[in-house]
């Protein structure tokens, strides 16, 4: 799966300006219950800016309230952030989100235009549907032989059922394998009967 497949396009996306003061991009934040915005230039990201950034400089600072207000957020928003591009793999989003302390990843074209921004909840619900959370998980325990996982699908596909996720895990114990799947079936206990008369041990069912 590809970046551009889980990003928030630009036209979703509530941006502001250079010419933006403090008290319009306040305005606009806490109208669209947000923590942060894009700031754009053209077709170019150059930075953003939190309520974070704007009471760290606001408390860090001696202006008052009302000369705060005034300034353009341009004079102190982040700008060095990195990108990713719209083809990047998905990987690359979460390797990036788990190591840094942002809000969004800004994502750009191959004209290195501003195009969206990936988002924490974004990479969570890829998570999600890939650990296949909602379905029926079963806990299986089998000899490490060759052509096992073979024949656990086959006997999956035989019960009509649908592999949703499939991990396989080494316990170090002898030459067994422990294999984590969630699955979608309608007669959970008759795959299991299955399961269990052809060598594989289920030890846990969740449903």
């Amino acid at each position: 799966m590809l970046v551009k497949h889980i990003m928030i396009p630009l036209k979703d996306l509530t941006t502001i300006s250079l010419d933006y003061t403090v008290g319009d991009t306040l305005d606009l934040i806490d109208s669209k219950n947000l923590l942060s915005l894009p700031v754009v230039e053209g077709k170019k990201f150059v930075g953003v800016i939190s309520k974070k950034y704007m009471f760290e400089e606001f408390f860090g600072g001696n202006d008052s309230k009302e000369e705060f207000l005034e300034r353009k957020v341009s004079e102190f928003m982040k700008t060095e952030l990195t990108s990713l591009d719209k083809n990047d793999l998905v990987e690359s989003a979460v390797e990036f989100l788990a190591s840094h302390n942002m809000q969004f990843i800004p994502v750009i074209n191959e004209q290195k235009e501003f195009v969206g921004i990936v988002t924490h909840k974004a990479v969570f619900t890829v998570l999600k549907n890939a650990l296949g959370i909602g379905y029926t998980r079963l806990v299986i325990t089998t000899y490490d032989m060759k052509g096992r996982l073979a024949k656990l699908s086959e006997l999956i596909a035989r019960e009509n059922g649908n592999i949703i996720s499939i991990v396989q895990v080494d316990p170090k114990v002898m030459d067994l394998k422990e294999i984590i799947l969630r699955v979608e079936v309608k007669q959970t206990q008759k795959l299991v009967k299955a399961l269990n008369e052809n060598g594989f041990t289920v030890r846990r069912i969740d449903e």
